[in-house]
């Protein structure tokens, strides 16, 4: 396979912002500047977004030679490399002065307002002031049609991952596309492709011999996969596809990988398993060394977000269809338990601290799709804890500042036992919203500058030189935060 070049860009005027774009490896050209943020924590935010268009692809020209970025892997599970950038230049944002933050995607807008940078990207904020640091958005000069519905990063921190659909305007081809961004610079780096399925999910993990993996959850509704698993250290190249020959059916592409790094969890489902009277859909159990499926039976009709506790015993699972949440022993490779989840339609879920209670996010999920409240699960008894005020949790803003809770999907605990929060996306908002772990109130919404929607996340914390480390993200607690969870865990057993 052959990577495309890109036409050197224009200059892009916006109503907010004015940047130079990216230039592919042979154009180089200054990073985009990121402004100063605001002071305000919640409430509609005004900093400026850095807008970047990489320009129209050109095609190959004659005798182009490969990229080296494909692998057998990423052969077998049809993921190609489209186009490399030089990602190189100065610093977008401070991180001395910034080094503990937390990257969600910005989507497009529930509601379009004048004057506003619309367009697919993310936005970093600072983990402990709730400031908005920085903010971007990405096209490669072509219509986007689809927004992005995750954010990631990598294990080190260097690379944020996430998703957009455009059409090419000479062709009416649709492209599904993986953007690989600098996070240093925010500038493109790789922009990689998919034939029939679009990104939903990115996670970052160490695997089972210490190297760094980036996986890449594929698919929309019950029709997941295939998903990959890339080395971020080498090109991003693909190290694994996990395809329908080696799990099938797939589900809701969801994934989890367990404490150690030997294996990932993987919702399993079709659309006939979501629909049909009894309990149809499964979990593997994949053995990322091995390349083995252990398949855990029983899990519902649409297995969505997947968890587990800091010393790999037991295994939540949610079941978007039938609001429950099944608890799997590790050991035994099979369901012991379930329970109602206390919100329609759950999607994602998360322990706390001592992992004593299992929040579970009231998304809505085959229903109205406009949940904002949190279940509770006492893990304990494994069933609504009745020991707070009111439940569910709700998370809507009592401020008439036109911030909208809705869809909430992810819920990322905060890697600071003493701050003590939950932070939560919001995929028909515009805010991430930050519950208070002491009192189970919310307590700040942070807007997204262009008003748009939010996806999942990750907390990366970062030295003056950007040497970074991912502390958390939707899939799972980095090495840090699973030994002071144990810790926790252990002093109220």
């Amino acid at each position: 396979m052959q990577a495309h070049t890109a036409r050197k860009p224009h200059l892009i005027v916006a109503a907010l912002v004015t940047s130079f774009a990216l230039v592919a490896a042979a154009c180089q050209s200054p990073a985009p500047t990121a402004s100063a943020p605001p002071d305000q924590a919640t409430g509609p935010q005004t900093n400026t977004i850095v807008q970047v268009q990489a320009g129209n692809l050109q095609p190959l020209p004659a005798g182009a030679q490969p990229s080296g970025w494909d692998t057998k892997e990423s052969q077998r599970g049809e993921l190609t490399l489209l186009a490399s950038y030089d990602s190189s230049g100065p610093n977008a944002w401070d991180p001395a002065k910034h080094p503990t933050v937390y990257v969600s995607s910005m989507s497009y807008p529930p509601k379009k307002d004048e004057g506003k940078v619309y367009g697919a990207g993310f936005y970093v904020i600072d983990a402990y002031s709730k400031e908005v640091v920085t903010s971007a958005v990405y096209d490669l000069g072509e219509e986007v049609t689809t927004f992005p519905h995750t954010v990631g990063a990598s294990p080190d921190g260097k690379w944020f991952y996430f998703m957009i659909r455009d059409r090419v305007k000479a062709s009416k081809e649709d492209r599904n596309l993986i953007m690989i961004v600098n996070a240093q610079t925010l500038k493109l780096d790789k922009v990689l492709r998919h034939p029939t399925q679009r990104l939903h999910h990115v996670g970052g993990f160490k695997d089972y011999a210490g190297n760094d993996r980036v996986v890449l959850d594929m698919g929309f509704g019950a029709n997941g996969g295939p998903h990959f698993l890339l080395d971020p250290k080498d090109g991003n190249k693909v190290v694994q596809a996990i395809t329908f020959n080696d799990v099938r059916p797939m589900g809701h592409p969801y994934t989890a990988p367990s404490p150690d790094g030997k294996f990932l969890y993987i919702s399993m489902g079709a659309p006939e398993i979501r629909e049909a009277d009894s309990y149809g859909a499964s979990v593997a159990r994949w053995d990322i060394e091995k390349k083995t499926a252990t398949v855990i039976h029983g899990v519902g009709n649409h297995p969505i977000g997947i968890t587990t506790t800091a010393d790999g015993a037991f295994t939540y699972v949610v079941d978007g269809t039938n609001s429950l949440v099944f608890k799997i022993d590790n050991k035994l490779n099979e369901v012991v338990g379930k329970t109602s989840a206390g919100v329609a339609g759950p999607y994602g879920l998360r322990l706390n601290w001592d992992e004593t209670k299992l929040f579970t996010v009231g998304k809505g999920e085959g229903s109205h799709n406009k949940g904002s409240v949190l279940g509770l699960i006492d893990t304990k008894t494994f069933r609504q804890t009745r020991d707070i005020p009111e439940m569910p949790i709700v998370l809507t803003s009592p401020n008439d500042d036109g911030t909208v809770v809705a869809s909430i999907d992810h819920a990322i605990l905060h890697p600071d036992p003493a701050v003590n929060e939950l932070w939560v996306s919001n995929m028909a908002g515009n805010a991430t919203i930050v519950l208070d772990l002491n009192t189970y109130k919310a307590k700040a919404w942070i807007r997204t500058p262009n008003g748009g929607n939010t996806h999942s996340g990750g907390f990366i914390k970062y030295d003056a030189s950007f040497n970074g480390e991912l502390l958390a993200d939707m899939l799972s607690a980095g090495a840090p935060m699973r030994a002071l969870i144990l810790e926790k865990a252990a002093a109220v057993k």
